[in-house]
C-alpha cells in the first residue's frame, strides 16, 4: 500500500529509525550534502535567512548551522516525530532556529513565510515525495526574495527503463557487498530490483528524471537552472529566481 512519504515518518518508530540509519550508500550521501553545501554557500550573501524542507531528524540543517553562513534558519517537516528528533540534536549557537511543522506538497504554504526575507530554499532527499513537483517548486519561487536561490538534493528515477535498470543494478551490487555476498550474482541483483521497487513504492517515493526537474523548475519561472552533481541516483540541483 502506497503511503504519504512525507506524513509516514509521523511515526516515532519510524523517525527512530530513519534517524539511526546513515543511508543506503553513506560515502555518496555525504559527497551528495557536501555540494548541496558548497553550492548554498556559493550563492547566498552572509548572514541571510535560509529555509529547509523537509528537514527530518536534522542531520543536514547541522551542516548549515555549522557553516556559520546563515543568520536564521527555518527548519521544518511535515512529521512532528522528525522535528522533535531535530530539536534535541541540533547544536546552536549563534544561528537562530525556527521549529516549523510544514507539508511542502499543500498548496500556498509560501504565505507563511511571506514576510520573513528568505534568501535561499534548500532539501535535502524530501522532494521526490510529492506527486505534483512544479507545484512545489513554483511555492519555492514564490517564497524566495528576487535573486534568491533554490539548491537541493534528491533521489532520482531514470529518464528510461534502461537508466532505471542500470540504476537499480548499482544499488543492488552496492547492497550485496555490503553483505558479503556475490554481487555478480545475477539472480540476487533481480530480485534486489524487484524488492527495491516495492519498497520505494510502500514508501511513497515518486521518483523522476533529473530533465523532468530541470523543466518543472524552468516552468516555475527560475532561471540558471542546471543539474551540477550526479551519481546515478542522487542528484543536486541549482536554480535562481530572477
Amino acid at each position: 500500500m502506497r503511503q504519504n512519504g512525507i506524513h509516514s515518518y509521523n511515526n516515532p518508530v519510524r523517525a527512530h529509525e530513519y534517524n539511526e540509519k546513515q543511508g543506503f550508500d553513506p560515502k555518496r550521501k555525504t559527497e551528495m550534502l557536501n555540494v548541496t553545501l558548497d553550492l548554498l554557500i556559493n550563492l547566498t550573501p552572509k548572514g541571510s535567512s535560509i529555509l529547509e524542507l523537509g528537514a527530518g531528524s536534522g542531520l543536514f540543517s547541522q551542516k548549515i548551522i555549522d557553516t556559520e553562513r546563515f543568520s536564521k534558519i527555518f527548519v521544518t517537516d511535515g512529521a512532528e516525530a522528525m522535528l522533535e528528533i531535530a530539536k534535541n540534536q541540533l547544536s546552536v549557537q549563534s544561528t537562530i532556529i525556527n521549529f516549523d511543522k510544514l507539508d511542502f506538497t499543500q498548496p500556498s504554504w509560501h504565505e507563511r513565510y511571506s514576510k520573513r526575507q528568505i534568501s535561499a530554499v534548500t532539501s535535502s532527499m524530501a522532494i521526490h515525495h510529492a506527486e505534483d513537483k512544479k507545484a512545489v517548486f513554483k511555492e519555492i519561487y514564490n517564497v524566495l526574495l528576487p535573486g534568491g536561490a533554490f539548491v537541493f538534493a534528491d533521489h532520482m528515477a531514470g529518464i528510461s527503463p534502461l537508466i532505471d535498470d542500470l540504476i537499480g543494478m548499482k544499488r543492488a551490487r552496492i547492497k550485496l557487498d555490503s553483505l558479503g555476498e556475490d554481487i555478480h550474482d545475477e539472480h540476487k541483483i533481480d530480485r534486489f530490483i524487484t524488492n527495491d521497487k516495492v519498497k520505494q513504492d510502500a514508501e511513497g517515493n515518486k521518483c523522476e528524471s533529473v530533465s523532468q526537474y530541470i523543466q518543472y523548475l524552468i516552468d516555475a519561472g527560475f532561471e540558471n537552472v542546471d543539474c551540477l552533481w550526479r551519481d546515478y541516483w542522487l542528484a543536486v540541483f541549482v536554480a535562481k529566481k530572477a
